[in-house]
């Protein structure tokens, strides 16, 4: 069962004793009800393969105009996104400074992962401060972030994984470097993240939280730029690829990744585009 450290919703404090070794911050995709959403099934790989581990859902409106979700704008629903990430992220952090902490986004909720941990702002949605909101003291607690279908998805970032070559409809600028690019994993080509990336994030995410448990690993400071990772969703030449991806986004004509005889067509910006057979 995942447990789920609400306390914090509702401004209780948690002592030492309480306080977990691992916690995991998960955040839905755009519409999505309230909860983990999509990054559900990765959230709670990661709590099951630590004991004790605890989890929190990132409170915020995972909006795109839409009357289901109270008709919040992308923009709005993201900024909101962002200051919920650093909220949640530094009051746990305050209350329990030792704990080994974890990031989980899934399209949107990748966006204000990305936003809230690497900083350098987000002009798409009107954020126009460029500092990381995370704390300096949470940001070293931070062992791992798993984004998935992040709209801020550009090709050429050493902590890509998959087959995507397009940006997302919000795309870090050229050139961007994120301080903490070798605690990152971001996925960009399917929608069964889960499935077929599930095991590989879970792995990443051990391998870097057992090393900060262990005090022999830190928050990274890589800024490689190069390959777009080593993920294994890109199928092969008999045309079993993957069916889903986001990183086109709106506007998206045809991604570089599609193989015969599929073809690539846009079906809904939010929270992804599908690749079709002809």
């Amino acid at each position: 069962m995942i447990r789920i450290a609400s306390l914090l919703l509702f401004g209780a404090t948690l002592t030492a004793a309480q306080c977990p070794q691992v916690h995991i911050f998960g955040a839905r995709e755009t519409t999505a009800p309230p909860g983990y959403g999509t990054a559900g099934s990765v959230v709670s790989s990661i709590i099951s393969a630590f004991p004790g581990a605890t989890g929190e859902v990132i409170n915020y409106p995972a909006c795109g105009g839409q009357s289901t979700c109270g008709g919040v704008s992308y923009a709005s629903s993201a900024v909101q996104g962002v200051a919920a990430v650093a909220n949640q992220v530094n009051s746990f952090n305050s209350q329990c400074p030792n704990a080994v902490l974890v990031l989980v986004g899934y399209s949107q909720g990748g966006q204000i992962m990305d936003d809230a941990y690497c900083g350098g702002g987000d002009t798409n949605e009107g954020l126009t401060n460029t500092a990381i909101p995370i704390s300096a003291a949470a940001q070293k607690k931070i062992a791992a972030a798993i984004f998935m279908g992040d709209p801020r998805h550009i090709p050429g970032l050493s902590y890509n994984v998959g087959t995507c070559q397009a940006s997302g409809f919000a795309p870090r600028p050229a050139g961007f470097q994120c301080p903490f690019a070798s605690n990152i994993q971001s996925y960009c080509d399917a929608a069964g993240y889960a499935i077929e990336y599930g095991s590989v994030a879970l792995t990443f995410v051990k391998n870097k939280v057992n090393a900060l448990l262990s005090g022999s690993g830190g928050t990274g400071t890589g800024t490689g730029s190069g390959g777009t990772g080593t993920g294994t969703g890109g199928g092969t030449g008999t045309g079993t690829v993957a069916e889903w991806g986001q990183c086109g986004g709106i506007g998206w004509t045809g991604a570089t990744a599609c193989q015969s005889p599929f073809t690539c067509q846009v079906i809904n910006a939010y929270p992804m585009s599908v690749k079709q057979p002809p």
